[in-house]
């Protein structure tokens, strides 16, 4: 699913639901940092039907690619903090270790390669082990898309709850 903004859906669910264990910021990038990789193959070679997902869609690229995003993430800790609270009206709870970063970015992250395992032949858990053994079918794409829709509503509405209640 490149370019979409529906896996942000899990990710701001999971968040809304425990800030102090998860770093927001590092959910939500590590729910669609990866889709770099398959909108670049597209851009390359615009061929819908071929594999246009790798690495970064595997539990090994989830991995690397989580301690990647948790690096940056925590190098520009004040920077995110001071956006969460200026535009968002958004207190953060910061400084996360790089821990809490890497596991929120990997649950972001493997949440996301999950969904996309459902629905799409070239998705590799176990890279690099070239089968699917989850692939059910593209059917199943939209409803899909429509469970990440409603769990990023619940999760916005809860969020905007806790935030009004000063809860975060």
């Amino acid at each position: 699913m490149p370019l979409t903004p529906l896996h942000l859906g899990g990710g701001l669910f999971l968040g809304s639901l425990n800030r102090r264990f998860f770093s927001l910021w590092a959910l939500l990038l590590g729910s669609v940092v990866m889709d770099i990789e398959p909108t670049i193959l597209l851009l390359i070679n615009p061929c819908y039907s071929c594999p246009h997902h790798g690495f970064f869609h595997s539990i090994l690229g989830a991995i690397v690619g989580s301690a990647i995003l948790a690096t940056i993430l925590s190098k520009h800790q004040e920077k995110l903090k001071e956006i969460s609270l200026n535009i968002f009206k958004y207190k953060s709870i910061h400084p996360f270790s790089f821990k809490v970063l890497f596991f929120s970015a990997l649950s972001g992250w493997l949440i996301h390669i999950f969904f996309d395992s459902l629905t799409h032949f070239d998705v590799f858990l176990f890279w690099p082990l070239k089968s699917n053994p989850i692939f059910i079918s593209p059917k199943i794409y939209w409803p899909l898309n429509l469970i990440l829709l409603l769990l990023g509503i619940f999760g916005l509405l809860l969020l905007r709850k806790k935030i009004k209640k000063n809860e975060i």
